[in-house]
């Protein structure tokens, strides 16, 4: 292996792209061939009656996730986007009411607040665990908040029982968006099972996936009716023995029979992908420790991470180059690296110019007194994470081996030892980020 980094005309350790793995097999192919030879590809009616909840497919499904979560009810949907907006709309929040959420997260997470015309209100994150921090909520809290809408990022659960303490408190619902955090724990205690509702990811890059998908887990027979009633249109369901029709504003959030499918054999193997996840994690963990400069990843005693990706903090001082000279030094060696992962959701356009239908600024023109402006240092840890210290690996997925994993950090380590001509490389490339 050469000494002198790729970027300065040196050799990759890495030559080869690294792929995106289909970790289908056999048992989805299956499983996908006996639903299209039975020609029932969707079995919902948007009518009471027994196809109201759906088929064969989507309600083993749903039977799986509620004994492997120990969930009173599971609600299948066709995204997580979808799961969200519903569980939103089931705990009857509408225009005017403030939701607090995470900047930090893809935009789905606050845009489904949007979608049922209340109003996200942004708290800022923890700086070791990039989650919620609960000691930033209480001091966004109005009378118009109704629920705590809580991202466990990159695969750790957020400090949640200090955050279900402080919704009991003043009486807001808990939604956990775990799409990233499936398997993960506290104290022996699934996330995806402290809120009052929580959602999880089948989406195609996800831990396990059927292409798109997304279940709702609650404990809460009402809730679960409202969000049964919400994926099929609102219309109307079978109650014991009586029909009703109901005021819920329905969509079609409904979940194929074929995803269905791939979503059961997908979640047979969960378990699987999360302890080949949490080795390779732990090879990083144990290779980060002995670099200067890098934190790894944080996991609070009780904690147990399901590493969807790979959270590294970048500490410049000790570097002496930008954080996004480094991960363009890391790329060339074949090991491309995110900087910053998300933009604070607030500082997004429509956030900005508060345009979310055409050119009303509804639902925000329905407050008088706004309760935040949404201005840059809204979350100074959030935007400081985003600007200058966080890195994101996606490296503890397939195709990752053990040996991809030493010719990471070695990648790593030549980039380190070469940091005084990257510094040089720095200041004579004016354009360089």
């Amino acid at each position: 292996m050469s000494d002198k980094l790729s970027l300065l005309g040196g050799n990759p350790i890495r030559t080869n792209p690294i792929p995106w793995v289909n970790s289908m097999g056999e048992e989805e192919l299956k499983a996908v061939t006996e639903v299209m030879e039975s020609g029932s590809l969707s079995a919902f009616i948007g009518r009471s009656g027994e196809g109201f909840l759906g088929g064969l497919k989507v309600k083993e499904l749903e039977s799986a996730f509620s004994q492997k979560f120990g969930s009173q009810f599971s609600i299948s949907v066709n995204s997580a986007t979808t799961a969200l907006h519903t569980a939103i709309a089931a705990c009857e929040i509408g225009p005017g009411d403030e939701v607090l959420v995470t900047p930090f997260t893809m935009v789905a997470t606050a845009s489904a607040v949007l979608m049922n015309n209340a109003i996200p209100i942004f708290v800022d994150i923890d700086d070791k665990t990039y989650n919620l921090n609960p000691t930033e909520i209480e001091q966004w809290i109005t009378p118009r908040t109704k629920a705590i809408v809580v991202a466990n990022i990159f695969g750790l659960p957020a400090y949640l029982p200090e955050i279900l303490n402080i919704a009991n408190k003043h009486n807001l619902y808990v939604i956990e968006d775990n799409a990233q955090s499936p398997g993960a724990s506290i104290d022996g205690k699934y996330a995806g099972t402290f809120g009052h509702l929580s959602i999880f990811s089948l989406n195609y890059h996800k831990i396990i996936h059927s292409g798109e998908g997304g279940v709702i887990l609650t404990d809460d027979l009402e809730l679960a009716r409202r969000c049964q009633l919400i994926r099929n249109h609102g219309e109307m369901v079978l109650d014991d023995e009586n029909d009703y029709e109901t005021v819920v504003l329905g969509n079609n959030y409904r979940m194929s029979e074929l995803h269905a499918a791939i979503g059961i054999e997908q979640f047979k193997k969960m378990d699987g992908f999360l302890d080949g996840r949490r080795k390779l994690a732990l090879q990083i963990t144990s290779g980060i420790n002995s670099l200067y400069g890098l934190s790894d990843v944080y996991l609070p005693d009780g904690y147990e991470h399901s590493y969807y990706m790979y959270p590294i903090r970048y500490q410049e001082e000790e570097w002496g180059i930008s954080r996004e000279t480094f991960a363009m030094a890391l790329k060339a060696e074949g090991f491309p690296i995110g900087t910053g992962y998300q933009k604070p959701i607030y500082l997004l356009p429509m956030y900005q110019h508060k345009k979310v239908y055409n050119q009303t600024t509804y639902p925000f023109s329905l407050i008088d007194k706004p309760t935040q402006d949404y201005k840059k240092g809204l979350c100074p840890v959030t935007e400081k994470m985003y600007e200058k210290k966080l890195l994101v690996a996606d490296v503890c997925r397939l195709p990752f081996s053990e040996s991809d994993i030493t010719n990471f950090l070695t990648a790593i380590e030549k980039v380190w030892n070469n940091r005084g001509q990257l510094l040089t490389y720095e200041k004579n490339n004016i354009s360089c980020p």
